[in-house]
């Protein structure tokens, strides 16, 4: 059998032998293969975040994007962009000896369960799409497979940093996953409920200082006092996004007093110092810093220089849709001082799976370090530097 020591070393025999000609047409030709041929039509299966992602590279590659299909009844008989929303059996009955259904939802195992019942056969995961369209379809998020055996180098020194046979299984499922979209090697994710704060890794405390990066509408920073119970010292909630901002102030005011009197709101962006930044602020869990257009400007700082002297974090989230190799550098002073528990998301650029874990190593070297999910493919994916006196003994 083989263990999760040698796992990874099987894989990168299996990736390097393979021709990178044969890699990149393996990439190219997925999306035909699920499609059965190259219909134009198209069926978005999902008319969520995902599936308004996908439109314009729907249109973009050429492709007729007939209708969206959703499981969301209230959305029945809507469009979006002019494209009509209908049920899945609808959408089936319809289109389905036509078209294509392209599953553009986070979780697609349901959906993709349920076409199949409905008598689809042509299903095509996003991942798939993205592979054949990437050209007109930006997602930092995947890569084609040929470009991420151009960094197959940083991969081991990642790997070895890893401290369980758990975070080490899914290193290697994600980077089979990334370079063959192989869904039987993948883990069945870890419970959402306990992202962010697994009880497994490590136990919250009455004292805790938490730095919400990435604060959105108040998700997580719930998430966390409902688990404490309202027993915490205080939260710095960053976020930068108005619409976002306006959302939280809103939850904030159902808290009791006591419990929403410990919660400070910081409305900047986080990176490596600061100044402005442009920022897509879309009033979601996808807004983000962008290099040129956006629609708003907005106010950038470090943690080291945003928190504030007398700030001594004990536990750090970071979900801020691709900047925390910036934030993380623009907190190393304070990591390196407070010696925080680290929560940072690793899969809003593909790169982040193995660059992560040197980094936050760099940070604090007695760190150690765990990979986890909490939904399917990549999504979801979260590292966590633990302190070894925080660490959660069995």
């Amino acid at each position: 059998m083989i263990t999760a020591d040698t796992e990874l070393g099987h894989l990168l025999d299996e990736l390097l032998s393979e021709s990178p000609h044969r890699t990149i047409e393996r990439a190219r030709t997925a999306y035909d293969q699920f499609a059965g041929g190259l219909p134009t039509e198209v069926v978005i299966a999902g008319a969520g975040q995902l599936g308004r992602f996908v439109f314009p590279g729907v249109r973009a590659a050429g492709l007729n994007p007939l209708a969206y299909c959703d499981n969301n009844s209230s959305l029945w008989g809507t469009q979006i962009e002019g494209v009509p929303v209908m049920s899945p059996a609808a959408a089936v009955e319809r289109y389905g000896d036509r078209a294509c259904f392209l599953t553009a939802i986070y979780n697609p195992s349901a959906i993709t369960r349920q076409l199949r019942e409905l008598g689809c056969t042509r299903i095509v995961p996003y991942p798939a799409f993205f592979w054949k369209f990437s050209a007109v379809l930006s997602d930092e998020r995947l890569d084609l497979p040929n470009r991420i055996l151009q960094q197959i180098d940083g991969m081991r020194p990642a790997y070895d940093l890893l401290a369980d046979d758990t975070s080490r299984r899914e290193f290697c499922a994600q980077l089979r996953w990334r370079c063959f979209l192989d869904y039987d090697c993948l883990p069945r994710p870890e419970p959402s409920k306990e992202m962010y704060f697994p009880r497994e890794l490590f136990r919250l405390s009455p004292d805790e200082v938490l730095v919400d990066c990435g604060a959105f509408d108040g998700d997580s920073l719930g998430a966390f006092v409902e688990k404490v119970d309202g027993r915490f010292q205080h939260i710095y909630a960053v976020e930068p996004d108005p619409g976002n901002i306006r959302a939280l102030r809103t939850y904030l005011d159902t808290l009791p007093e006591d419990v929403a009197a410990r919660i400070t709101i910081l409305q900047y962006a986080l990176g490596r110092g600061g100044g402005t930044v442009r920022f897509e602020a879309a009033g979601s869990v996808g807004s983000k810093i962008v290099e040129s257009g956006g629609t708003v400007e907005v106010q950038c700082q470090s943690l080291d220089g945003g928190l504030g002297a007398n700030v001594r974090p004990t536990l750090i989230k970071m979900d801020i849709e691709g900047a925390e190799l910036d934030a993380i550098a623009g907190a190393a002073q304070t990591i390196a001082d407070c010696r925080p528990i680290m929560a940072v998301c690793a899969y809003h650029h593909c790169s982040d799976l193995w660059i992560l874990p040197g980094l936050l190593k760099a940070a604090y070297p007695e760190y150690q370090i765990f990979l986890r999910r909490y939904a399917e493919e990549c999504w979801e994916t979260v590292y966590y530097a633990v302190p070894p006196d925080r660490l959660e003994r069995s």
